[in-house]
């Protein structure tokens, strides 16, 4: 095989060659490259043997002639034969190249870095090899090292099929490549998000179905390490469409909690939701919380599993678990049951933009954040510390439920969870019903402005002690009067948390 190399990125470079040995009989080299080979034994020969030059502009321009892409593009036919027998130039059958790293310059914000590392010769060389994949391997990539490896190592050649598989990688990063190039250049030229949107989803997996069994169903990542397409399946069956969106509701609600959690979920939507010194504890909480909801559910919790935890759980039907970790003990106990898919996920936030799809398009904004400046007291009647830290536990919850949401909770435990209404009154109404007797006591959340008093009465008539709401309402004065006349709490938080 003849070999033509120009990478940036060395590494695993050297290991391969030593690997393919004499199976690359012959390697051209830009000059970076060429030296590099030299430097450390490997024979090579100049690219400027053939094109009769060497880099110039300043590495600009290195490889862009005839005499390397006519190489590349040859079709072996006896016609393409006798031109690259002309003019003397050989045909490669391997091409090793990778380019200029663009998205490291980018993030340092200076534009002539940024387009210094736009590569031209790369991009072209890797195109051209991957158009002519019957009779040229590319490899655009060091990841491509041990692909190639296993390939000889089975097939002591390399199939068409692995060639077909490194040219649509070689497709795919290219176009990444470019995307990364626009993305940033765009943002850094013009000061804000470029009006064509380009996102890079990979790594697909095709699942079961989607929602429904006659809804095909795909997942992908767009990006390495977090949420829920990133987490490592430690038990169980493969994750359902159904389970990945359960999930990460999941996982979006307990990140939002500094104590330990535990949150359960039923169809995107909180049941269950309970904080406490104990993992435990906030587990039989959360699932206590509503245990008529709490069958087949997903659950997360922001702390290492223990054992204590795990045998909590143990003879609960949970079609998911997450957690940050889990004890070797409480794993191995929970293992025992075979269908239980439990994720091990990263906590850390997810702050990209949120996109959702809509017939014709895609919406696209900055994920919510719940967190609020003040919370701006509108009563004469101050709530109580353990008040005013049920009131911030409260609305953390309904910014994961469901518009509308109203929701109740008593010493860091939801005792009512009233979600996806199309009246408030109603939500409001559906979560003291869920709590029965636990209402009274409880405070409420409500995830936009109460439109009127009657949700105030609600609260009095069940034992409701105190609210928090965005306010903005056009009759919040209604609303404060009356809550006023009952004694009770009011805050606002000038902030909306809307979830559709």
């Amino acid at each position: 095989m003849k070999a033509l190399i120009s990478v940036y990125n060395k590494s695993g470079l050297l290991d391969f060659l030593k690997f393919m040995g004499n199976n690359i009989e012959l390697i051209y080299a830009t000059d970076g490259t060429f030296k590099y080979l030299s430097d450390n034994g490997i024979k090579a020969f100049p690219t400027s043997e053939l094109t009769g030059f060497g880099d110039i502009l300043d590495g600009r321009v290195k490889t862009l002639h005839p005499a390397i892409f006519s190489g590349l593009l040859s079709k072996r036919d006896l016609k393409s034969n006798n031109e690259l027998k002309k003019y003397n130039y050989p045909d490669f059958d391997i091409l090793i190249s990778n380019l200029y790293p663009f998205s490291e310059a980018a993030k340092t914000g200076d534009l002539a870095k940024m387009i210094e590392n736009i590569d031209i010769g790369g991009v072209s060389l890797i195109r051209a090899a991957a158009k002519n994949y019957k009779n040229v391997v590319v490899i655009s990539d060091p990841d491509d090292y041990q692909y190639v490896e296993d390939e000889f190592n089975v097939n002591k050649e390399i199939s068409m099929k692995a060639r077909e598989y490194l040219a649509l990688r070689a497709f795919s990063r290219a176009a990444v490549y470019d995307i990364n190039i626009y993305n940033n250049l765009y943002q850094r030229l013009n000061g804000e998000e470029p009006d064509e949107l380009f996102i890079h989803a990979y790594d697909g997996v095709k699942l079961r179905y989607g929602e429904n069994p006659d809804q095909k169903g795909f997942m992908y990542r767009t990006e390495k390490k977090l949420g829920i397409p990133n987490a490592v399946q430690l038990n169980g069956k493969e994750l359902s469409y159904n389970n990945i969106l359960d999930a990460n509701a999941a996982l979006e609600t307990v990140q939002d909690f500094d104590e330990p959690t535990s949150v359960i979920v039923k169809h995107r939507t909180p049941s269950g939701v309970a904080s406490d010194a104990s993992l435990s504890a906030a587990f039989n909480k959360s699932y206590n919380a509503d245990p008529e909801s709490a069958y087949g559910f997903v659950v997360a919790v922001n702390r290492k599993l223990d054992i204590e935890t795990a045998r909590e759980m143990e003879h609960k039907f949970i079609e998911v678990l997450i957690a940050p970790d889990y004890d070797g003990d409480a794993l191995s106990l929970l293992k025992k049951k075979k269908n239980l898919r439990i994720l091990r996920a990263n906590m850390e936030r997810d702050n990209s933009y949120a996109i959702s799809s809509v017939s014709g398009g895609v919406l696209v904004q900055t994920r919510l954040n719940p967190n609020f400046e003040s919370m701006d007291l509108k009563t004469e009647y101050q709530a109580s510390e353990e008040q005013i830290n049920d009131l911030k536990f409260a609305w953390k919850i309904v910014a994961h439920t469901k518009s509308n949401a109203m929701v109740l909770v008593k010493n860091k435990v939801s005792t009512g969870i009233g979600a996806g209404q199309t009246s408030r009154i109603e939500a409001l109404k559906i979560a003291i019903d869920r709590a029965g007797d636990n209402a009274s006591g409880s405070v409420m959340a409500s995830d936009a402005f109460i439109p009127f008093d009657d949700s105030v009465i609600e609260c009095h008539k069940h034992g409701i002690t105190a609210i928090i709401e965005p306010g903005g309402s056009i009759r919040d004065a209604d609303v404060i009067n009356r809550a006023n006349e009952y004694k009770m709490p009011l805050y606002f938080t000038n902030k909306r948390v809307f979830l559709h």
